[in-house]
């Protein structure tokens, strides 16, 4: 038996965190839960199948305001389920005791965003939250949408105020970086809100990303995790 393994087995079961399989490790998740891009305030959220449980752990979890869910799961693979007017989805995640990361969600219209591992017992960071965007993970932008989405530009709306950047310019081209590379005007931020017009179109057949970055933070310093989304520009006839 490798004595480095055993050492961290003792020390992980003298904090209580050993699973019952003496595998895995019980820690804390959060998440966002979106639909269509909003988040999906209101709805519980429950851990299915086997996992780790006790009774003060915390097997489900009301969304808040931002979407956000708050779980105790053991490490592997878990699967999280709710139900939205009946229709129930389905989100299988990957744990390990420092990282989380999305198997497969079986409903397209539903993503789940900025997931957080901690020990059980710890604070989670509290984040200044997306609580929309346009687009928004996943989208599919083509002739039926197009011409709305470029031409009001893309929105983003905050959980609380967005700080003013004292150089609009650099701030936005540090915290809204794009793949393959979009050009827009300027930010407008209006408190909880933030507007980037288009200034280039986008090519059909496309796949995009947009990198959120913490650099977008309140005046209070409470900032966003960095968050990624992607969307995909199909087909157009313009």
């Amino acid at each position: 038996m490798n004595p480095v393994e055993k050492e961290a087995d003792s020390s992980l079961a003298a904090l209580g965190l050993v699973g019952l399989d003496s595998q895995s490790i019980t820690v804390s998740i959060s998440g966002q839960i979106k639909r269509l891009g909003i988040a999906f305030a209101g709805t519980e959220v429950k851990v299915i199948g086997p996992s780790f449980s006790s009774k003060d752990m915390a097997n489900s979890s009301t969304t808040n305001e931002a979407g956000r869910f708050y779980l105790n799961v053991s490490t592997g693979l878990v699967t999280l389920q709710f139900s939205d007017s009946g229709t129930i989805v389905n989100i299988q995640i990957s744990i390990t005791p420092f990282s989380a990361s999305v198997i497969s969600i079986d409903n397209i219209n539903y993503s789940i965003q900025n997931l957080d591992v901690y020990f059980p017992g710890e604070e989670p960071t509290v984040y200044l939250e997306l609580i929309s965007s346009m687009p928004y993970d996943g989208l599919l932008i083509d002739d039926s949408n197009y011409s709305t989405i470029t031409s009001t530009g893309f929105k983003f709306k905050f959980s609380e105020d967005v700080e003013y950047p004292s150089n609009p310019p650099l701030w936005l081209a540090e915290n809204f970086i794009t793949n393959p590379s979009i050009t827009f005007e300027t930010a407008i931020i209006s408190k909880t809100d933030v507007t980037l017009p288009l200034a280039s179109s986008l090519t059909q057949f496309t796949p995009y990303t947009i990198n959120l970055n913490s650099g977008i933070k309140t005046a209070t310093g409470k900032t966003i995790k960095q968050t990624t989304i992607l969307f995909f520009v199909g087909p157009l006839s313009l």
